[in-house]
């Protein structure tokens, strides 16, 4: 056989071809399952932080049983979609939360946000999932930036864009401003921009 044949270099090439497919699709499937036991760990794990539940342990268990034991998660209409709504009920403690999510510099930014019943007060913030850049935009995570968020006012009475003021302003001991992360001002300004459009969204839903 003539392995420098054009026949010959095509049929090689397609059984590389062949062999590294059904390798990679072997894998994909064999750990499909895995991968979405992650992600749901991943994603309760953040819906308990974000709650500031106690949770006992690390295992998936067991963040999975905080959110059955406190958390009530319901679907409402929102336009023609439907919006995940999450509310805490113990006394003393309670809460509601909402996904939001929007275009950061990079990619989209996933994340949950906690007010108080009366959607007058921000209580915590974290992040599902982003594309920011490391040590800079993707600082969004660290708790010195999420932390700005705890006790912080939402001025409804203002104009929908500036309810929360991520970075400068005329007035930077106001109650509905935090800073800006530094040499991030993109992402800042667009976590600003989609969290402020969300904060408007759900405060036109009929939550029960």
């Amino acid at each position: 056989m003539n392995k420098k044949s054009m026949g010959y270099v095509l049929g090689f090439t397609l059984l590389v071809c062949v062999f590294c497919g059904a390798g990679v699709a072997t894998v994909h499937f064999s750990t499909l399952g895995l991968l979405e036991k992650n992600e749901a760990l991943h994603r309760n794990r953040v819906i308990c932080r974000a709650f500031l539940l106690d949770v006992p342990g690390e295992s998936a268990e067991a963040y999975a049983e905080a959110i059955r034991n406190h958390i009530r998660i319901s679907r409402v209409r929102d336009g023609n979609s439907l919006r995940t709504v999450y509310r805490r009920t113990d006394a003393g403690q309670e809460a509601v939360g909402f996904d939001f999510g929007g275009m950061g510099f990079w990619d989209r930014i996933n994340g949950i946000v906690v007010l108080t019943p009366d959607l007058a007060q921000i209580l915590n913030i974290q992040f599902f999932d982003h594309k920011e850049t490391p040590g800079l935009g993707a600082r969004i995570e660290e708790q010195t930036f999420t932390d700005q968020f705890k006790g912080l006012q939402v001025a409804w009475e203002r104009d929908a864009g500036q309810r929360v003021v991520i970075g400068a302003s005329p007035e930077p001991d106001a109650g509905n401003r935090v800073d800006a992360i530094t040499g991030a001002t993109q992402t800042s300004s667009a976590l600003m921009g989609f969290l402020n459009a969300e904060l408007e969204r759900v405060r036109n839903l009929e939550i029960e």
